[in-house]
Order: structure tokens, then C-alpha cells, then sequence
């Protein structure tokens, strides 16, 4: 065996003195990281000032927003000590046996207590609006935006309500006017005296302001709980069987009517698919290719031999994604609040029971959007 002294000496080619590291254009940089998940950009901030400064920025955040393809199933619990609690699944878990990738948050936040019960109006650019209802007699308003991807939030400020408020019949929308680049939520509440009350809220205003009253021959909304953001509007279902819309650009109210082909105009509610408004008709499904115009509606299918006679008490209540290859994630909810997921590919016309969960809420994108 040779001794150590005899031993060659491999010279270090990575020595900083005889090569330097390579190093990219900023640019470059902040393509490449425009296109990385949220939880490493957090992590990426530490890398230096100039990368926390690029990610820290609203400019980036869009852009990151714009780039982004990371959607979450979102589930809503409450512990036994009545504590908010937010499930997040990965969008890919519906293809397995297993619900991999969970991520749980809880509002970091006091105003969410026992005395309140709550629900997520609905997402936008990954901000969630979550707002309570079943309203003790002393009621009061609470609502927060809130991006669980970077754990910031915002609790709005309260809004004057008239003294005859009727308490059951509050409903809000959340969306973005593409024209001032603001968030703007929308409430509609009851006034016994006044009839239906509108208010916006903007979140570069950080206020609330009265706006055109809902037209009162527009009818009874169906659903007081959560408007449904579809092409820089929000929409709401109609007892009477047409849908009213809400313009985030011009604060304008309009109809629009359902399908004509429909035989029988009475919907458990809209949702939205891509960008198409979605209306959900019994076992029937619709959809919207292009917004506000009704000779654009189609049948994209129906569910009627999805569900096995055993699962009969489940009806379908949503329709939260449809994926690249035409494959759509459905839910269905039987009276005791319990929520069975269904991959359909109505093309194929095949489906696959996912899982059973409680209470799923919609699917949301990862941001950086702060609220």
C-alpha cells in the first residue's frame, strides 16, 4: 500500500479563485421563479434582498399569479373546541386512494370564535372571503379576506346596516374590476323597509360604500350565501329561474336567461367552469362558452347513471373542476352534510369515486396576492 506522501494531489477545480460561479441575468431569475410554488418562493426570500425584494413585489405576485397552475380542494371543519380549521387537498389526490398532500390551516386570527359560524363566500386569485352567518341576536358582521398560501389576512371593516335588518337574507360576491386593478366584495342584505341593500367594498379603498339598489323586479335570490365570479362579474341564481348579474366594472346590474333547450327551469345553483358560468339543472349540467350570450348555452352532461341505487340519498350540489383532458370533479351531498367526491369524464363517459369527505368548499389557486 502507498504511502500518503506518495499520493497525487487532485487539484479542486470548483476553487472560487480559479472559477467563478456562473451567474444569470436577473431576468432570468425572475422568470424562472415566477414559475415555482408559493411555499418555495417563502422559503427563497431568505436567498438574498434582491430576491425577497422581486417576490415581495405586487408586480411579481400577478405575474406569479398568471403563471401559476396550482389548485387545492378546499375542506372546512370545526374542532371540538369550535376553532375554524381549513383542510387543503392537492387537486392530483382525487386520482389516488389516498388524500396525499394535506395541508391544514387554522385563522391565525381572534375575530373567529365560538359565538360564530362561518363559511367561505369564495376565493379570488387565491384570496378567500369567509364571512358568518346563523347570527346570534347580537349580530354582527365579520368578514375577512385571507390568503391561506402566505398566511396573511384582513378583517374588513364593519358596514352600516339599517335596524330592520332581516338577518337570514345576507348574501356576498368577491371578484376583481379588471379596469382600477381593485378586489371588490359585494353585499346584498334585506332591509324590511327598504327592501334588498347593496354595498361594495374595495380593497385599495379599504371602505364601504351604498351603491344602486338591487332592482326589486329582478326577484328573490335563491342562494343568500355566495356569488359566483365568472368574466369580471358576479352572479347570483334567481327563484324565478334566471340568473342576475352583477358588473364589477360599471356596478350595473342584468339578466340572464337560462338555457331555451331546458324543458324543466328549476337549478340547485351555478358554479363556474374554466371561464364558463356553469349552471347545475337536477342531474343536468350547463355550461356558458361565451358569457352573456344564451345562444351560447350547451348540455355538457348528465349524471342520472353516475350513482349506484345504495347512494341514491347523495344529489349532485357542484361542480368544482374540469381538468385538461375533459375529465370533471363533482360533488355530490346527501342530507346529513356528507360529501362524496366523483371523477367523470364525460367524454368517455366513465367516472371514479374519489373519497368522502365533509364539507368541501371549492378549488382555489395558490398566490401571492395579499388581501
Amino acid at each position: 500500500m502507498r504511502s500518503p506522501k506518495h499520493m497525487r494531489t487532485i487539484p479542486n477545480i470548483f476553487s472560487s479563485a480559479d472559477l467563478p460561479l456562473p451567474t444569470l441575468p436577473f431576468d432570468v431569475i425572475s422568470e424562472i421563479l415566477a414559475r415555482l410554488p408559493v411555499k418555495s418562493l417563502l422559503q427563497f426570500r431568505c436567498v438574498s434582498k434582491s430576491w425577497k425584494s422581486l417576490i415581495s413585489d405586487p408586480v411579481f405576485a400577478k405575474k406569479h399569479l398568471n403563471l401559476s397552475t396550482t389548485r387545492r380542494l378546499l375542506c372546512v371543519s370545526y374542532n371540538p373546541s369550535f376553532r375554524f380549521i381549513l383542510n387543503s387537498y392537492s387537486l392530483q389526490s382525487v386520482f389516488t386512494d389516498t388524500n396525499y398532500s394535506i395541508t391544514r390551516f387554522q385563522f391565525p386570527f381572534g375575530v373567529i370564535s365560538k359565538r360564530y359560524s362561518h363559511y367561505i363566500v369564495g376565493s379570488c386569485d387565491g384570496i378567500l372571503c369567509v364571512a358568518n352567518y346563523r347570527f346570534p341576536p347580537d349580530f354582527k358582521h365579520v368578514v375577512v379576506l385571507w390568503n391561506p398560501s402566505i398566511r396573511k389576512f384582513k378583517e374588513l371593516p364593519p358596514f352600516e346596516n339599517p335596524t330592520d335588518l332581516d338577518r337570514r337574507i345576507i348574501t356576498y360576491g368577491l371578484g376583481y374590476d379588471h379596469v382600477s386593478h381593485d378586489y371588490k366584495l359585494l353585499v346584498l342584505y334585506n332591509s324590511f323597509l327598504k327592501g334588498v341593500i347593496a354595498k361594495v367594498y374595495t380593497l385599495k379603498a379599504d371602505t364601504w360604500r351604498t351603491i344602486k339598489r338591487f332592482p326589486s323586479d329582478f326577484g328573490r335570490l335563491a342562494d343568500y350565501g355566495r356569488g359566483i365570479y365568472v368574466s369580471g362579474t358576479i352572479n347570483w341564481m334567481i327563484r324565478q329561474c334566471w340568473i342576475v348579474s352583477f358588473d364589477l366594472v360599471t356596478e350595473s346590474y342584468q339578466k340572464i336567461l337560462p338555457p331555451r333547450q331546458q324543458t324543466e327551469p328549476k337549478y340547485l345553483g351555478l358554479s363556474v367552469l374554466r371561464d364558463w358560468l356553469c349552471i347545475i339543472s337536477y342531474n343536468d349540467v350547463w355550461v356558458m362558452k361565451e358569457y352573456g350570450i344564451l345562444d351560447s348555452w350547451t348540455k355538457l352532461f348528465n349524471v342520472t347513471h353516475l350513482l349506484d341505487p345504495p347512494s341514491s340519498f347523495f344529489r349532485l350540489t357542484n361542480v368544482l373542476y374540469i381538468f385538461q383532458d375533459d375529465q370533471v370533479l363533482l360533488v355530490f351531498k346527501n342530507p346529513w352534510d356528507r360529501v362524496l367526491l366523483i371523477v367523470y369524464h364525460f367524454k368517455n363517459d366513465t367516472s371514479k369515486v374519489s373519497f368522502l369527505l365533509k364539507d368541501i368548499s371549492e378549488v382555489y389557486v395558490e398566490s401571492l396576492i395579499s388581501p
